[in-house]
């Protein structure tokens, strides 16, 4: 079964040098700092970009100039989920930069995560806790932000890193392909792979506008 969002076209940016890209890339940043840490608030920017052209009621928090130059909306994202020293090191810390920003251009935002723990410091959520948490947010058109701090064995992958998740595709032979965006291009990931390697762990975390709560 294949799961992706209505509108994966709504993921097509424009860079910097007037290049169309599938997501936002990192790189973009001008400060070098912002380019070896900013992979949260790209993730966001990436994210919220997609979620105001699906909803209405998130107008207010579009890019501006219909996607044009996507720099300056990254560098408003960063305003709100400022990385530490660390980068942004917590999915409770995304969501609460998220709806920072949406309060800052009048619009309210719900979130919701789901930790992976280190392996040997506590119980993980189960492959099946993990396929519902990602099933639930695609049906209901969100893109997942996911938090990985060790890739495990995936070599198409960074550690510490966030990225958009925008699909699935469920196998019998229990692998579970994700479809991401990372440095301005997809790329597929298999979940199921990540989740019995990587050491360290991560989260997922979605938003989503107060509407959809009440509606």
């Amino acid at each position: 079964m294949l799961l992706t969002l209505s509108h994966p076209e709504y993921f097509t940016v424009t860079g910097p040098g007037g290049q169309p890209c599938q997501g936002a890339d990192q790189d973009w940043y001008l400060k070098s700092w912002q380019r070896r840490a900013g992979c949260g608030p790209t993730t966001a920017a990436t994210i919220l970009g997609y979620l105001t052209r699906v909803h209405p009621a998130l107008a207010p928090m579009a890019p501006g100039d219909s996607h044009g130059d996507f720099l300056a909306y990254m560098e408003d994202l960063w305003r709100h989920a400022t990385p530490g020293a660390r980068g942004l090191d917590q999915a409770e810390s995304f969501v609460l930069g998220c709806r920072s920003f949406a309060l800052s251009r009048g619009c309210v935002l719900l979130g919701e995560t789901l930790e992976i723990p280190h392996r040997e410091k506590a119980p993980r959520p189960s492959l099946e806790t993990c396929r519902d948490f990602l099933a639930e947010a695609l049906y209901a058109d969100l893109p997942v932000a996911f938090l990985n701090y060790s890739r495990g064995s995936l070599d198409n992958l960074d550690s510490w890193h966030w990225v958009p998740l925008i699909g699935m595709e469920e196998e019998e032979s229990g692998k579970l392909p994700c479809l991401i965006l990372d440095g301005g291009e997809e790329k597929v990931i298999d979940f199921t792979q990540w989740l019995n390697t990587s050491t360290l762990g991560g989260a997922l975390a979605v938003v989503y506008p107060m509407i959809e709560l009440e509606g």
